[in-house]
C-alpha cells in the first residue's frame, strides 16, 4: 500500500458545477422570488442582469414528480427598448441549471413567449399538461444514469 493510498486520496472534480459535485440546489424548497439568484447557476436571475434586461419575476411553482417536487418552474416578465412586454417560462432543475421553453423541440428554435401573464398561466407548460423541458446538465445526466 503506498503512502497516499494509507493517507486516503482526495477527490477531484474537473467540472465546478452542482451535478458533478452531487449538490443538489434544491429550488423547489423556495418560498420567496429573493431567493431565487441563489438557487440558479449563472447570472440570469441576478438582480444587476434582471435591471439590465428590465426583467422580472412575475410567478413561480415547485413543479416534479409527486411527492417530492425537484424543480422550481418560474414566469419571467421582459421588455425590450419600446416593444411590448412579454412573458417566459423557465425552469430550474434540480441542479440550479435554468431550461428556457422552446416552440419546438429542437435546437435554433426561437424561444416561446407570451403576450400577457394571463397566457402564461394558462399555457400547457405552466399547467403540466405537456411534458418538461429535458435537461442536460452533468447532474441530470448522472441521475438519468443512475448515479
Amino acid at each position: 500500500m503506498t503512502k497516499t493510498q494509507e493517507q486516503g486520496t482526495k477527490l477531484s472534480f474537473p467540472c465546478s458545477c452542482n451535478g458533478c459535485r452531487n449538490y443538489p440546489t434544491r429550488p423547489a424548497e423556495i418560498w420567496h422570488e429573493s431567493q431565487i439568484a441563489g438557487k440558479a447557476q449563472g447570472y440570469f436571475f441576478t438582480p444587476d442582469t434582471m435591471r439590465f434586461f428590465k426583467s422580472r419575476i412575475a410567478d413561480f411553482k415547485p413543479v416534479g414528480i409527486s411527492p417530492r417536487a425537484d424543480s422550481l418552474m418560474v414566469i419571467v416578465s421582459n421588455k425590450r427598448d419600446d416593444d411590448p412586454r412579454y412573458y417566459e417560462i423557465v425552469t430550474l432543475c434540480p441542479y440550479g441549471e435554468l431550461g428556457r421553453e422552446w416552440v419546438k423541440d429542437s435546437d435554433g428554435s426561437p424561444i416561446a413567449s407570451y403576450e400577457s401573464l394571463y397566457k402564461a398561466r394558462k399555457s400547457a407548460r405552466w399547467n403540466c399538461t405537456i411534458a418538461a423541458q429535458i435537461c442536460d446538465c452533468h447532474g441530470c445526466q448522472l441521475d438519468k444514469a443512475g448515479r
